[in-house]
């Protein structure tokens, strides 16, 4: 009788093993060695890095899929777009979402100053853009010059263009001041700097 039930046990035990190593390979998920939203930000950012900005996105979104709250793939979306030049309304939003969920993400602070300073629908872009900046200059140093800029001369620069078009000139010089004593060839600064001498 205890034979019985010991063999009986075994064979329930194997079983259960086999239906559960079946039900692992018949994923239908190919990509199940990586899934986790991490992995799929970090191959989104390799994929930017090539200039593969479609592959990027893919990978962006199918992180947001295993965890919507990973503020760096909405981050990546939103540069993803703004490289694509897909969806301007789109960058913006996955910009947004990306601050809202961590308000220290300076690449994400940038990349909706860009998409508010391309847009420039009115002066209150241009105001936004520039707080934006503020906020980039203020949040995680990690975050800052990840790929589109360079230095903070990039984002003085940046300022600089949304002062000049607020026609803000006092302030627009000053901004090209900053860009100019980190980068004295920097080609937007001399373009601004002889716009504001006539």
């Amino acid at each position: 009788m205890f034979a019985l039930k010991t063999t009986l046990n075994v064979g329930y035990v194997v079983l259960i093993a086999c239906s559960l190593l079946m039900q692992s390979g018949c994923s239908s998920d190919s990509e199940t060695d990586t899934p986790s939203a991490v992995n799929y930000t970090e191959l989104g950012w390799r994929s930017y890095a090539s200039g593969e900005y479609a592959q990027a996105l893919l990978s962006f979104e199918r992180a947001l899929s295993f965890d919507e709250t990973l503020a760096d793939a909405h981050n990546g979306i939103g540069w993803s777009h703004l490289s694509l030049s897909l969806n301007p309304t789109l960058a913006q939003q996955a910009f947004q979402n990306a601050v809202q969920l961590d308000a220290s993400n300076a690449d994400a602070w940038v990349g909706l100053a860009n998409v508010l300073y391309l847009r420039n629908k009115d002066a209150s872009d241009f105001r936004a853009a520039v707080r934006a900046t503020d906020n980039a200059l203020q949040g995680n140093a990690e975050y800052l010059f990840r790929h589109d800029y360079r230095s903070k001369a990039d984002l003085y620069a940046l300022r600089a263009s949304c002062y000049y078009y607020l026609d803000e000139i006092q302030s627009a010089k000053q901004e090209v001041g900053k860009v100019l004593q980190i980068d004295a060839a920097h080609r937007t600064a001399i373009v601004l700097q002889n716009l504001l001498k006539e």
